[in-house]
């Protein structure tokens, strides 16, 4: 999350309050008073990122005799961040405070403490942190699994591996079905309802069953409008979206022009099987995946495999710098435009989709690792002919 909020810092310039503005609250509108006092640091600045409204993106507010404010016309529950210094990657979480607020006036009182300061005013946040009492065991649980997996690896131990990624798995899919699943279920009116439906919703996997997409298609169906455009609301559609790119259909055009400026197009490809990697010189699971996509080329390639390559960079010198670097120019890469984006509901990256000689899709991944590139591995190994 926190390098999603840095991005928004690069296009949304920085805006200053001097004073705690007084004047009645707005309809819709989200009011933010919060006072500073004994901290251990001083503090000069608030700065603060919403993910919703007419300040969505950057803002902050001098501190002024221990005070300071937003205003911002939310009109709908948002994610709100909060930082005592401007927000860098590695900030530690003792300059930081996370809010879910509906528009309301929050009122923030941090003595000793940001990260721990008391907060009235909000409904959603009071349900907020409620779900994250119940997730925190859940939570605590996984942390330690991660811990005994980075060992298990970095011992090479193979068995132990498996052990804690099955525990993860599990563990994770416990989070998600006896709190927020729950949740949404026993609250479906809730003012918390678009995070709680989003948190739910991203933890499906691309495997996810038909059911649980209609079911959560059907939660979404019945949202506010106001909801359905939020921030909340446009990921949890844009994941209810990503399921409509299936095993079995037919998979539709891609025309773009290469990096050489030549067209593209996937109906030239008929009669051999194609791989789509959807990539960007910025996503680290993506360059980490780029060596094993280069084996699956060299392996069968000679017998009818083909690739190309989707990147989501706006940065054209990033996406070239990388082809050339990570040697991924053995196969057309094109930049992503408006159709494809569209035509295949890419959601998130690394995402790979395997298309057999008749243009019907018979695999689709997301993510990256070993137990993915197997899986490709597997289905070339059952249907191309060597």
């Amino acid at each position: 999350m926190i390098k999603f909020l840095l991005f928004l810092i690069t296009i949304i310039p920085l805006t200053a309050s001097s004073q705690v503005n007084i004047q009645k609250r707005k309809p819709g509108e989200l009011v933010i008073q919060g006072t500073v006092s004994d901290l251990k640091e001083p503090v000069d600045y608030v700065y603060i990122i919403c993910l919703d409204g007419n300040k969505e993106g950057y803002d902050s507010a001098k501190v002024i005799a221990n005070k300071y404010s937003f205003r911002i016309q939310t009109g709908v529950t948002s994610y709100v961040t909060l930082f005592t210094k401007p927000p860098t990657d590695n900030l530690q979480d003792k300059y930081m405070l996370t809010l879910v607020v509906e528009p309301t006036t929050v009122m923030i009182f941090s003595t000793d403490s940001f990260y721990n300061a008391k907060i009235s005013g909000s409904r959603a946040n009071i349900e907020y942190k409620l779900l994250q009492a119940q997730a925190k065991p859940y939570i605590s649980q996984l942390s330690t699994f991660y811990v005994s997996l980075s060992k298990s690896k970095e011992a090479g131990d193979k068995e132990g591996i498996a052990q804690f990624q099955k525990k993860i798995n599990f563990t994770r899919d416990k989070l998600y079905t006896n709190v927020y699943y729950k949740y949404i279920k026993a609250k479906p009116t809730s003012i918390l309802i678009n995070y709680a439906l989003n948190t739910y919703v991203n933890s499906f996997k691309e495997n996810a069953s038909d059911k649980a997409v209609k079911e959560v298609a059907v939660m979404y169906s019945k949202l506010s409008k106001s909801d359905q455009d939020s921030y909340f609301g446009r990921r949890t559609k844009k994941k209810i979206d990503s399921y409509k790119i299936s095993i079995g259909m037919m998979a539709p055009e891609i025309v773009q022009k290469d990096k050489n400026g030549n067209m593209l197009s996937l109906a030239s490809f008929k009669g051999k099987y194609v791989l789509l990697d959807f990539w960007a010189s910025w996503c680290g699971p993506c360059r980490e995946d780029l060596p094993r996509v280069k084996e699956l080329y060299k392996e069968y390639n000679k017998y009818g495999l083909d690739i190309i390559g989707i990147s989501k960079d706006t940065d054209t010198t990033a996406y070239l710098k990388t082809i050339e670097d990570d040697g991924i120019n053995l196969w057309p890469n094109a930049l992503i435009n408006e159709q494809i984006a569209k035509s295949y509901f890419v959601f998130q990256i690394p995402m790979k989709i395997l298309i057999n000689p008749k243009g019907i899709i018979i695999g689709k991944w997301l993510g990256s690792g070993e137990k993915n590139y197997n899986s490709i591995k597997t289905i070339l190994e059952n249907n191309i002919k060597k």
